[in-house]
């Protein structure tokens, strides 16, 4: 096995936190990662892990190798991506990590159009949010909810979501509408309990045009569940503050939005992460203009989601050809 190779596996190790974890990224045996490992610390005469039955870590003379390593596979990403000039003859495996409403809603419906453009690529989708998630997985590309903190990472702003306050006509036909945020207090409240955010999320924040108002709502339900949340509205089991994600939903009659003089202000973005390279790769070029298109496609009445001008833009570029 040549040098190159070993520092491959060694940085491929280190970001998914075990050899083993490695090996099945690559379709390799453990016992091959862990002996290419043990020669090249032969070779350089230097201990590159510290290895327990619970962690694997980066030793001092590991962190350097690792650093070295990565800017050499960097460079030969960009070696391959100046080779490349036609994207309809993309090749390889493209791995993208998503949430399940993004994947549901936005990307899955529309990924065979994605396919039939490049019939030469595979693309594995994994659910995944985290960037720490991404690394261990090694996904080349993450769609999630939230800028990540990562600044070795690039994290483009791809589409603001739209807080709404909704619920089924069979709740409103049973309790009523409100009128006024104020009246919330006296209604059924589905609360979800996402990961991020800082503010309490039975406290819904309502603005129109100087007037603010926040109110505390009660906790009928909460879960984490964001999908069993759905379902639970949709069945007539109260109000819900959330990012629909779905205006079929409100197309349809199924849900109706209440309150709508008001602005539901603090919902969430969602962002396209991937490494940092001096060209960006093809793959993950062709899959971001998918991306922008199925996005400004999905909502074209932004309903839900609206998308950032400067993405599309960016989207635009890489259709004429300009590759950053």
């Amino acid at each position: 096995m040549d040098r190159v190779r070993r520092i491959e596996l060694l940085v491929r190790a280190a970001d998914a936190g075990s050899f083993a974890k490695a090996a099945q990224l690559l379709q390799l045996d453990p016992s091959a990662v862990s002996h290419a490992i043990a020669e090249l610390e032969k070779e350089l005469r230097v201990t590159l892990f510290y290895r327990t039955t619970r962690q694997l870590r980066l030793t001092e003379d590991g962190e350097e190798l690792y650093r070295r390593g990565r800017e050499i596979l960097d460079k030969l990403a960009d070696v391959e991506t100046a080779m490349s000039r036609t994207p309809v003859h993309l090749t390889g495996t493209l791995r993208v990590g998503m949430g399940v409403p993004n994947s549901r809603h936005i990307i899955m419906p529309r990924v065979p159009e994605f396919m039939r453009r490049h019939p030469g690529l595979r693309l594995e989708c994994l659910v995944l949010t985290q960037v720490k998630d991404m690394h261990t997985s090694g996904v080349d590309l993450l769609l999630r909810i939230g800028e990540p903190e990562d600044s070795g990472l690039i994290a483009r702003k791809v589409a603001d979501l739209k807080f709404g306050v909704y619920a089924a006509p069979l709740y409103l036909d049973n309790a009523g509408e409100p009128v006024s945020p104020d009246e919330l207090v006296r209604h059924r409240c589905l609360i979800h309990k996402a990961p991020i955010g800082v503010k309490p999320l039975d406290e819904w924040e309502f603005v129109r045009g100087n007037e603010r108002k926040v109110v505390k709502v009660p906790r009928t339900l909460m879960t984490d569940d964001r999908e069993g949340l759905l379902a639970a509205a949709l069945a007539g089991g109260g109000l819900m503050r959330i990012g629909l994600f779905d205006p079929s939903l409100v197309k349809s009659g199924r849900l109706r939005k209440v309150l709508t003089g008001w602005v539901c202000p603090g919902a969430p973005a969602l962002y396209a992460v991937y490494r940092k390279t001096q060209r960006l790769s093809p793959k993950i070029a062709a899959f971001l203009e998918f991306v922008g298109e199925a996005t400004a496609e999905f909502d074209p009445e932004h309903i839900t989601v609206q998308p950032i001008e400067s993405f599309m833009e960016f989207t635009r570029r890489l259709r004429s050809g300009v590759r950053p």
